[in-house]
């Protein structure tokens, strides 16, 4: 491992070391030098001392030549002195005395023995060393030891100061090497003011920045993913889309070339070869296909101009197998508004135009027999006038009302009248030539319109669909039935110069042939039809008409109340008219009789239906109210949806809403009483059998008529304190009442007579001017 690859702590460590141990030898070599100079410098202060004593002690011994004493002083001096040689030779030379031997590297010296000047002898002498050098080396180990323990210590410290002054390093070396992996999420916490501080502040600067930046990167690549997806997706579902769509689609760029095309333009056209469309010229793709269209010079005329630039618009393509086809172009525009290309569409519109001319159909033709209808009859009758008014051509109106019909209707079913009024119209469509037209009106009511004929030849026709009838067999039930007609006839411009004036004029010749005795034809005749009443109904038709465009109806309220108690159970709701806002009130005894012949009732029944919803809506407060309807609106089959949708409309209560039907026009179509009421009451609406009594063989009827109220006529109650038998009457009603489980009503009560007497027969409500007078809602 070279040096220059180990941490930087080691090499702080070794440096440091390295120091030291050099500092310690240095320090080693100068203490070794400072001790062998004291040592030396002892051993001479030692020798002095040394050669005093021992002159001292010999001289004396020498001069007496006590040798005795000179070998015991050797003896002495060698064991205490550390002196390992003594050898003592007088002036002469001659050897006195020795002791010991001489040691190898011991100290050699040579001292004269003298006493004053005179020399006596000389003494050699050999010092020992071996104390000297064992404090020496005492001294020595005890240096090492200090400086090995100095050195361990010193490691230690060093070794963890090295440590922790790199901790830094490390931990930025690190991040470094987590930064070059490719993770720049780190952040160092040490940002102090030193060197190490700020390369800490340096390098969480430049991971930010490269966070930011890799941020910047994956969110512009996140994006780009994401743009690309929603590409990918956006050309899945438009690709998805155009697949699904019924329409044809071709994308042609600048040169004409096909782009695109989707499985619907396959079906439409069914090209030779579907698989090669893409890169042709969409013209050429039109000009080889299995479908051959109807008109192939107008289609290549059309293909022609679609070529050229600018070329486009729309054309209906006719189909020789026929089915119809649009085609038209639009222009595709980039986003810098260059044209980049145009989409082609087709689209099949075979079914739309067949719906089309089924609902035209349905809008015009009777749904049970399949004639024109009402609305088509009128709308031909404005355009026979208006063409009059330019060609002054003559025609005429044949007006058929069956007789019989109505007997038919009530004894076997409304199936058995469904059928003859099915075979009728197919007796009389046989008999109708061109530029005559026959339309069912309404229930057994038939009008034939003659654009252009004379009296003659409508008198013929009339004549041909009387005996026509006639002579058709029915059988019902094992019955042999016979259906006879009655025709009106009137002429234009003879009898009438407008639409309406000509159905009033054949209507009142039919009512003529009725007259004389049915299964006839009459011609108008105007001294026939002079009378007031005729002028009076159709002055009062317009009136009514008027009445309903203008709002010239005014709804007045009646209460009707307990008859123990005297409070409100609820009110009638009844109708004024006025002539103009400002003229008094007509009452309804003027204008309903004639609304009823003229079917405008319907109308009316319909008024007073929204104006009282629209009352309860408005006032929360008030009890229910109480509507009347008529025998025709008994026989409108779209009354209850339209009573429904308006109680919906307007979310009231439909407690709040009660109905009152007549006797007689409960009794004239028993079974349309019996859907009506049945209807009403499942909605949760009251019926009141309105004027009951005035049949009295109803009462075999009424298990029938399920209503909740009987309301007694008031031919009963006026003259109730006169006559005596109207009591029976009015209790007889009662009790059959509530032996049903219905409530009896009493109207006309003017007295508070007729009340009392009405209260003791156990009448349950009573109505009339005694109690409450019809006003306005305030």
């Amino acid at each position: 491992m070279k040096f220059s690859s180990w941490p930087l702590w080691l090499k702080i460590l070794i440096a440091a070391l390295s120091v030291q141990t050099l500092v310690l030898l240095a320090l080693g070599y100068a203490t070794v030098t400072s001790l062998n100079q004291t040592l030396l410098q002892q051993n001479q202060t030692r020798l002095t001392e040394l050669r005093t004593l021992l002159n001292a002690n010999i001289a004396t011994a020498l001069f007496q030549r006590d040798l005795a004493n000179i070998q015991l002083l050797f003896t002495r001096i060698q064991h205490d002195d550390s002196i390992a040689y003594l050898r003592l030779v007088d002036d002469t030379g001659q050897l006195v005395a020795t002791a010991g031997t001489p040691i190898k590297g011991a100290i050699h010296h040579t001292l004269d023995i003298r006493i004053d000047h005179l020399t006596l002898g000389k003494l050699d002498f050999d010092l020992s060393t071996t104390d000297t050098r064992r404090a020496q080396q005492a001294l020595m180990w005890r240096s090492f030891l200090v400086a090995g323990v100095t050195i361990t210590i010193a490691f230690i410290l060093l070794l963890l100061l090295s440590v922790w002054l790199t901790r830094r390093l490390r931990l930025l070396t690190v991040a470094s090497e987590l930064l070059s992996t490719g993770n720049p999420y780190i952040k160092l916490p040490d940002t102090s003011n030193d060197e190490v501080g700020k390369l800490n502040t340096a390098f969480n600067s430049m991971a930010n920045s490269l966070q930011q930046r890799i941020s910047d990167l994956h969110a512009m690549h996140t994006q780009q993913k994401d743009n690309l997806q929603l590409a990918h997706a956006e050309q899945a579902r438009l690709t998805a889309l155009l697949a699904a769509m019924n329409l044809g689609i071709l994308f042609v760029d600048n040169h004409g070339e096909v782009l695109y095309y989707n499985p619907a333009f396959n079906d439409i056209w069914q090209p030779n070869d579907p698989d090669q469309i893409k890169g042709q010229l969409a013209t050429t793709v039109l000009s080889k296909t299995h479908v051959a269209v109807s008109n192939p010079a107008a289609f290549s005329d059309h293909i022609a101009r679609i070529s050229k630039p600018g070329g486009g618009g729309v054309l209906e393509i006719s189909m020789a197998d026929g089915r119809i086809v649009t085609h038209t172009i639009r222009t595709i525009h980039s986003n810098d508004g260059e044209v980049i290309g145009s989409l082609w569409i087709f689209e099949d519109i075979t079914h739309e135009r067949l719906t089309a001319a089924q609902l035209i159909y349905l809008a015009e033709r009777d749904a049970l027999t399949g004639l024109y209808n009402r609305h088509s009859f009128e709308s031909a009758l404005q355009t026979v006038f208006q063409e009059h008014e330019r060609n002054a051509q003559t025609g005429a109106l044949l007006f058929i009302d069956l007789d019989g019909f109505k007997y038919v209707n009530d004894s076997f079913g409304h199936y058995a009248g469904d059928e003859t009024l099915i075979r009728i119209a197919g007796i009389m469509s046989a008999l109708v030539r061109a530029g005559e037209a026959l339309y069912r009106l309404g229930g057994d009511e038939f009008a034939i319109l003659l654009n252009s004929a004379s009296q003659t030849d409508a008198q013929t026709l009339a004549s041909r669909v009387v005996q026509a009838i006639a002579q058709t067999p029915f059988q019902f039930g094992g019955q042999d039935i016979r259906i006879t007609s009655s025709i009106g006839i009137a002429l234009f411009p003879l009898h009438a110069q407008d639409g309406e004036m000509l159905v009033a004029r054949a209507d009142a010749a039919m009512y003529q042939a009725k007259l004389a005795g049915k299964n006839n034809w009459r011609a108008y005749q105007i001294e026939q039809d002079s009378s007031r009443e005729m002028i009076l109904a159709m002055h009062w038709n317009r009136r009514i008409d008027l009445a309903l465009q203008t709002e010239l109806f005014v709804p007045y309220l009646q209460g009707v109340y307990e008859t123990n108690t005297r409070t409100l159970s609820h009110y009638e709701v009844l109708i004024r008219m006025r002539e103009t806002p400002d003229t008094p009130l007509i009452p309804p005894a003027q204008f309903i009789p004639i609304a009823e012949q003229s079917g405008q009732i319907l109308a009316i029944d319909r008024w007073v239906l929204t104006q009282s919803v629209k009352i309860l809506t408005s006032h929360p407060d008030i009890p229910a109210l109480a509507v009347n309807l008529s025998g025709r609106s008994l026989d409108d089959i779209t009354l209850i949806d339209f009573i429904a949708e308006l109680l919906a409309h307007y979310q009231l209560d439909h407690t709040r809403l009660m109905f009152e039907i007549t006797e007689t026009a409960a009794l004239s179509d028993l079974r349309d009483a019996q859907r009506t009421i049945q209807a009403l009451r499942l909605m949760g609406c009251s019926v009141s059998l309105d004027d009951f009594g005035t049949g009295f063989a109803s009462f075999a009827y009424l298990k029938y008529l399920d209503a909740d109220i009987l309301k007694i006529d008031g031919l009963f109650v006026r003259n109730i304190c006169d006559e005596p038998d109207n009591r029976i009457f009015i209790q007889a009603i009662v009790d059959v009442a509530h032996g049903l489980g219905k409530k009896t009503v009493a109207e006309c009560v003017e007295t508070v007579e007729i009340y009392d007497i009405l209260k003791q027969l156990g009448v349950d409500m009573v109505q009339g001017y005694y109690l409450h007078r019809p006003s306005p809602i305030v």
